[in-house]
């Protein structure tokens, strides 16, 4: 027994003692798993027994343990005085000493020191010395009294009345008669993928995996999930996928279809949807919007596959066809059984390999008219069908001639070639089906008749001669068209840049007449300017327009010979200037 599993209250470390002794002790593995109610998901918190004194120091560890363990014990069997009984070996300080007085065991931790048990001379009181056990083992007890040091991250697993029990990391203090526990076999990693202990499962889902159990007869997929899903149930059964491989445990969360029992899990991809039944009515599932997988638990909703609704493209004859034509005759030649054979209107034999490309836009309507193994069956019969009819009514020179034209678009019969015929009705008759045609085209064409055959090509020969040839010549032309066009461009560019420079220079020219024009026109109007005021300045002051008088006539006499008659000589003596001004006003009149 030990005390509920509370952790210790470090408030209270001051008077430990006395509430250990004031405690009531229960069984530690009277675990009620029903405490939880039917609605409440169990976890492992609510299995797994956790030590309530995991966390407390070495010392105080050691005396939790001791008085647990002697909770019953009355009288000691050990004593620390070697006088007062049978002395024995002294012990290392990491051990406890671990004997019983009428297998009431007990444990007794000399610390290092010398010890011995006590003498009695009762002769009904037995007391035995088991031996030493060391303080860390992960297990150690006697009659009825054990102690489990659960490493971290494990659980051990134990049986109490028959019933399993798991506990947690730490150290437990189990005084029960009927528990049971093997070291060997007891201990589990917490990180196990799924642990098993006789009812008690707890399974951790790894990402990207499903698991499938079985809760008696009713079955269950688990997804991934971050928390262990944990189940006490004696019929539970966990369906494995290889049976004693860990690493197979569990089933891909990605597999299309996963089915358990009457549960069926569905992920149809794009360009796909999942034919079921429900209670025989067809019932299409497309890919499901939210992203997760389409989860139906009915045993009477069937799954009947996939079928593509993307574009598919098929070469006919057939895989299947090829090999029916095998087992109708088994003399079939090479041509018999990959060709399909028909004989146009001028009598000839030819065998085709036709491409169909098409898409399935009704599933519904497809898969309840032909079945979803019957839709390629038909389309290839129809084609077969349409383009034999076609090929009766045709000479093989129009069999040859190929035109490609869209599915069901009708044009004028006039210009219609076989192909295009097939194409038209085909289209028409695909579409009643829930099925749109992309394409029909005769992949492979091939003549039986041998001289035909050879004649033809002989004919593809020269065609072939006479293509090549023309290439060649239209080759010529584009490369000499293409020099010519180069050259022009040259010579474009080398006109359009000697024009750009006779450009520039009489706009060179015309700038610089028009600068000098500028520079005389301001000349002038300086000299306009300065005339005005000096005029303004001699009217102002006539002293000055004197002496500019003066100077203007000392320039006009400087250099000059002046010859002055006797009877004037009086006259420049007394004033020269009025003599000069005088003789000027005289030469002006005479001008005139």
């Amino acid at each position: 027994m030990n005390s509920g599993d509370t952790s210790p209250n470090p408030a209270a470390t001051g008077d430990k003692r006395k509430n250990l002794e004031a405690a009531t002790f229960t069984s530690e593995h009277d675990h009620d798993y029903s405490s939880s109610s039917p609605q409440e998901e169990l976890t492992v918190s609510h299995i797994v027994i956790r030590s309530d004194f995991a966390n407390a120091s070495a010392e105080e560890t050691s005396r939790i343990i001791l008085e647990r363990f002697n909770s019953n014990v009355d009288k000691s069997a050990f004593t620390d005085n070697p006088l007062l009984g049978r002395g024995l070996s002294r012990v290392d300080v990491s051990q406890y000493v671990l004997g019983h007085r009428n297998q009431v065991a007990e444990l007794f931790d000399p610390r290092g020191k010398r010890f011995s048990t006590v003498y009695t001379p009762d002769p009904t009181v037995t007391i035995k010395y088991i031996g030493p056990v060391n303080k860390t083992d992960h297990y150690f007890g006697a009659y009825g009294k054990h102690v489990i040091n659960v490493p971290a991250g494990h659980y051990a697993k134990g049986f109490s009345k028959n019933r399993p029990v798991l506990y947690g990391e730490g150290p437990h203090v189990i005084i029960d008669p009927t528990f049971e526990f093997d070291e060997r076999t007891g201990f589990v990693s917490q990180n196990e993928p799924y642990i098993e202990h006789s009812t008690i499962n707890i399974l951790r889902v790894p990402a990207g995996k499903l698991a499938k159990v079985w809760i008696g007869t009713q079955p269950v997929i688990l997804e991934s999930r971050r928390e262990p899903y944990v189940y006490v149930d004696a019929q539970f059964n966990l369906v494995q996928k290889e049976k004693g491989n860990k690493a197979h445990l569990y089933f891909a969360a990605t597999d299309t279809y996963v089915e358990h029992g009457s549960i069926k899990r569905i992920i149809p991809h794009t360009g796909e949807v999942a034919i079921t039944y429900n209670n025989g009515i067809l019932t299409i599932i497309p890919p499901p919007k939210d992203g997760k997988p389409v989860v139906i638990d009915s045993p009477t909703h069937n799954f009947d596959g996939f079928v593509a609704t993307s574009l598919q493209t098929c070469l006919f004859p057939s895989k299947e066809t090829k090999q029916q034509a095998l087992l109708d005759n088994k003399n079939a030649s090479s041509d018999e059984v990959n060709l399909k054979i028909f004989q146009t209107r001028d009598s000839l034999r030819v065998g085709v390999v036709l491409v169909v490309a098409f898409k399935i836009v009704d599933p519904e309507m497809a898969i309840t008219k032909l079945g979803k193994e019957g839709i390629i069956p038909h389309i290839e019969n129809v084609s077969f069908a349409d383009m034999g009819k076609a090929i009766q009514l045709s000479t093989l020179q129009e069999v040859m001639y190929f035109n490609s034209t869209k599915p069901g678009q009708k044009i004028d019969e006039s210009v219609q070639t076989i192909q295009d015929r097939v194409k038209y009705h085909l289209a028409q008759d695909l579409s009643e089906y829930g099925i749109e045609l992309a394409r029909l085209q005769i992949e492979t064409i091939k003549v039986l008749d041998a001289e035909i055959a050879k004649k033809l090509a002989g004919q593809s020969v020269t065609s072939a001669e006479f293509t090549t040839k023309q290439a060649t010549l239209v080759k010529e032309y584009d490369i000499k068209t293409t020099e010519a066009r180069l050259k022009a461009e040259t010579d474009n560019i080398a006109l359009a840049q000697k024009n750009q420079a006779v450009i520039a220079e009489a706009q060179a020219k015309l700038q610089s007449a028009q600068r000098d024009a500028e520079a005389l026109l301001v000349a002038a109007d300086a000299q306009r300017k300065a005339s005005e005021m000096q005029g303004e300045l001699f009217a102002k002051f006539p002293a000055l327009l004197e002496i500019e008088m003066a100077k203007i006539k000392a320039k006009a006499l400087k250099g000059a010979t002046i010859y002055i008659a006797p009877t004037d000589v009086g006259n420049f003596l007394n004033s020269p200037l009025v003599y000069f001004d005088r003789v000027a006003g005289n030469k002006d009149k005479g001008d005139n």
